[in-house]
């Protein structure tokens, strides 16, 4: 059995009879063998507890404790009593810690923002460094796991924030959501006993080994590239308005904690490195918040896409480059190739009466089919066309005569006068070559567009494979389908691009 294998068997074994609450017990699991702590948010009987008793029996030999917060609490009663002998005899201030939290493998504590300054400075170093110092001794806790619960967070301006910062995994503990589950759970008549097979009990020998080889798991550059998008982010967010900037701080210990995590999770789900599918892990360790786990969850995600989401972004914005050189003046892409004669004028081939220009601006200002006035300009010395309005007027110290009131309409390269088309007279042959060569270029630009376009949905479809093929132990289904969601939308934004391009 493989270490995929053998987790994935623990995993099963220790949900029987937790409904809803697997995911939770994974990400136990991952805390206790990266030697990190854990912190459930939560109503009361949403099974907390039962979740710490359950990853005890994972672990060879193990023994537990547990114990409820009060304002009353005292040292004596989560660290051990004092022993008076050692007292008398010795004058050692020392306690007897046998049956409590030094000498437990897994411990839970409920309430625990109830704790008194005198336990809250005392975990400190429980949590952050696994020693106790008892009198004169330093003892080295054997605690794999410390799991906290509350159906609230640490109180503001009461100095607890050193103490929810040593939680490294915070999961929020729900009621069971599923009705059918909720029945299943209503007719289940006893919990189930669970018994772990001997040979899939976690040893200290095993663990330093696996301890090591944790060590070695590598974390990819573009691992490390999301991290700094997430933490640029995470600035970005605690500089908006009404947010506190605590609300999104993470301290240089708990990125590292963080790096820690993601590679127990590549460990033990069979990998040598870090991929995505362990990146999403830190929706669970960014939060300080639960206002800002929306927040969190969209920061995460988005950074399992970002360098796909930039190329998007870069191909909706060339797009829109081309649609708005290409069309935001339509009236310079349909004169670009006519020749201007005198500054001002466009000039017609083949008019029966001879040389006759269009004023240049005049072009414009056609839309469908609207009335002209053709006169002859005796200082050009041709027929000038204008469009009629009741501001028209001809050029200063020009001279008109015979003026007659025409119908004018346009097409692509010629202006139809009274019904006749004729056409305009263009540029010479190298400036068109030189306009069919630039055509050439906007031609190849915008095929480049689309293959890129197309090569970026094939990335992120083999991505979102990835991640299907992952299959990573640590993920709930929610997990997936935010994931899921995330892609879909960049994959609609791709799609909607992949339209514009072919419509060039």
């Amino acid at each position: 059995m493989n270490i995929r294998q053998h987790i994935q068997t623990l995993l099963t074994q220790t949900s029987q009879g937790l409904y809803e609450k697997d995911h939770i017990i994974a990400l136990a699991i991952l805390c206790a063998i990266s030697g990190e702590s854990l912190f459930l948010l939560g109503p009361p009987g949403t099974a907390k507890s039962e979740i710490a008793r359950r990853l005890k029996k994972i672990f060879l030999d193990a023994s537990a404790f547990e114990y409820l917060m009060s304002r009353f609490s005292i040292p004596d009663e989560v660290f051990g009593p004092v022993s008076l002998q050692k007292l008398k005899t010795e004058d050692t201030y020392e306690r007897k810690t046998e049956g409590f939290l030094p000498a437990a493998t897994i411990v839970f504590l409920d309430e625990i923002w109830k704790a008194g300054p005198a336990i809250q400075n005392a975990l400190l170093t429980v949590l952050n460094e696994k020693i106790y110092r008892n009198g004169r001794q330093t003892i080295h806790l054997p605690m794999k796991c410390l799991i906290a619960a509350s159906n609230e967070l640490p109180a503001e301006n009461e100095g607890l924030e050193a103490l929810w910062d040593r939680f490294l995994v915070r999961v929020i503990s729900n009621c069971i959501n599923d009705e059918r589950t909720f029945y299943e759970m209503l007719t289940m008549t006893d919990m189930p006993s669970i018994t772990i097979p001997q040979e899939l009990l976690l040893t200290d020998e095993l663990l330093m080994r696996w301890q090591k080889q944790i060590n070695s798991v590598k974390v990819p550059n573009h691992i490390l590239k999301a991290i700094t998008i997430i933490r640029k982010e995470l600035v970005v967010s605690s500089k908006e308005e009404n947010s506190d900037h605590l609300d999104y701080y993470i301290s240089d210990r708990r990125w590292r904690k963080n790096i820690r995590i993601l590679r127990t999770s590549a460990f033990l789900n069979g990998r040598t490195e870090v991929d995505r599918t362990d990146l999403f892990l830190l929706v669970y360790t960014l939060w300080n918040k639960v206002t800002c786990i929306d927040n969190i969850l969209r920061i995460v995600s988005s950074s399992l896409f970002y360098d796909l989401m930039n190329e998007a972004n870069n191909l909706d914005a060339e797009c829109k480059k081309i649609v708005q050189d290409k069309y935001s003046d339509s009236n310079e892409e349909e004169t670009k190739n006519f020749k201007i004669f005198d500054l001002l004028y466009y000039a017609l081939k083949n008019h029966p009466i001879g040389k006759c220009y269009l004023y240049e601006r005049d072009y414009k200002k056609i839309r469908g089919e609207c009335l002209g006035l053709l006169y002859y300009d005796k200082k050009l010395k041709a027929h000038v066309i204008r469009k009629y309005d009741k501001y028209s007027q001809s050029s200063e110290n020009s001279i008109q005569e015979d003026i007659k009131i025409v119908s004018l309409s346009k097409s692509n390269t010629s202006l139809v006068i009274d019904g006749v088309a004729y056409e305009f007279i263009t540029q010479d042959n190298e400036l068109s070559l030189f306009g069919s060569i630039l055509k050439r270029i906007e031609s190849t630009v915008e095929s480049s567009l689309s293959m890129r376009t197309n090569k970026t949905i094939k990335s992120l479809q083999s991505r979102i494979e990835e991640i299907k093929i992952s299959q990573n132990l640590f993920l709930s289904k929610e997990d997936l389908k935010i994931i899921n969601s995330h892609a879909n939308k960049i994959e609609k934004q791709l799609n909607v691009i992949l339209a514009k391009t072919k419509n060039l």
